[in-house]
């Protein structure tokens, strides 16, 4: 008994620094924007940093040349391409791509604005990290697949992103405003080494100015979500000791299987038959990726075999998230 009310007191604990933690916000963090103009005529990047409280430093892509990949390994903790640049920016860029996927698999961040085809008419040169590039696509109505709304904007988004990494997680779609094309992501967020690589074909600078709030609240959300993605200071093992991935993958194991059973359970009813198209799509595609990230966290064995591994915990706990969103889509659709 005194063994499990020990687990118990260590779990809260846990739980409540988390949620401490996550109230924070991204403090003693900071950003570089490379950009050699103002996208779309507007400094939204800068307003919104300044507004989370966040210090950044701009450069252009030629005064990157000065920097190596250790210096802006640490001095930053996140890159910002912003979008619509001249054709210089994109030229002087390319070659030092390299440059910044060394950043990323530190384990930095990397926020690439894609939208080119702009006012100020640059194309990019060279794929993004990891090979993904961006096709043109102009589209009025992009589909936000977490919360199920969507972003208006003339243009929402300049294109959408291809040779999308297995295993990426799709922030946003273009659509109709009707339907969202799952064949057309146009924000993807997706782990390169011990880092992150967020892409976008959002036009964030101009919607930010020009549009409404949920545009600066989107943006927003972004980067604070990628900041505390990255690296802590300390090191890994400190964290490793100050975190009981034992417990939190058990825990999450155990809310995967029996919110799997409340899909099965909601899925095979009949109500579930009645639901629109829209929905079942949007439900089907949320317990794809919960499958997929299942997988990852079972390719070294069986996760109960396996319970003190990072690698579970980044996977599991992203599965049962998925599988948690499926549920709350069927239960909203069913009423």
């Amino acid at each position: 008994m005194k063994k499990v009310l020990g687990l118990l007191v260590v779990f809260l604990f846990v739980l409540s620094s988390l949620g401490f933690s996550a109230a924070q916000g991204p403090t003693g963090k900071k950003v570089l924007i490379l950009k050699n103009v103002d996208a779309w005529n507007s400094n939204a990047n800068e307003v919104v940093l300044t507004e989370l409280g966040v210090p950044y430093d701009v450069m252009t892509a030629a005064q990157l040349n000065s920097l190596t990949a250790s210096d802006l390994i640490n001095t930053y903790d996140m890159i910002l391409i912003a979008s619509d640049q001249n054709q210089q920016f994109y030229d002087d860029l390319g070659p030092q791509m390299p440059k910044l996927e060394e950043f990323v698999k530190a384990g930095k961040v990397l926020h690439v604005h894609a939208a080119n085809w702009g006012w100020h008419g640059g194309l990019w040169t060279t794929s993004l990290p990891g090979g993904v590039s961006i096709t043109r696509s102009y589209s009025n109505y992009d589909y936000i697949i977490k919360n199920g709304t969507w972003l208006y904007s003339t243009y929402a988004s300049h294109g959408y992103l291809i040779n999308v990494p297995a295993g990426a997680e799709i922030v946003t779609v273009q659509g109709d405003g009707t339907t969202p094309d799952y064949n057309r992501p146009s924000t993807i967020i997706y782990p390169l080494g011990r880092g992150s690589v967020l892409a976008t074909g959002l036009t964030f600078e101009y919607s930010v100015r020009y549009r409404g709030m949920e545009w600066r609240d989107f943006l927003k959300k972004l980067i604070t979500e990628n900041l505390e993605y990255t690296s802590k200071k300390e090191g890994p093992k400190v964290v490793e000791k100050q975190f009981n991935y034992i417990i939190w993958n058990f825990f999450y194991y155990r809310q995967y299987q029996k919110t799997t059973e409340e899909f099965n359970l909601l899925h095979g009813s009949p109500e579930a038959g009645e639901l629109d198209n829209e929905t079942l799509e949007m439900a089907l595609h949320c317990k794809a990726l919960a499958e997929e990230y299942f997988a990852k966290a079972e390719e070294n064995g069986p996760i109960l075999q396996n319970l003190n591994s990072i690698k579970v915990f980044i996977n599991l706990r992203k599965a049962y998230f998925h599988v948690r969103d499926v549920v709350g889509v069927l239960e909203e659709g069913i009423g």
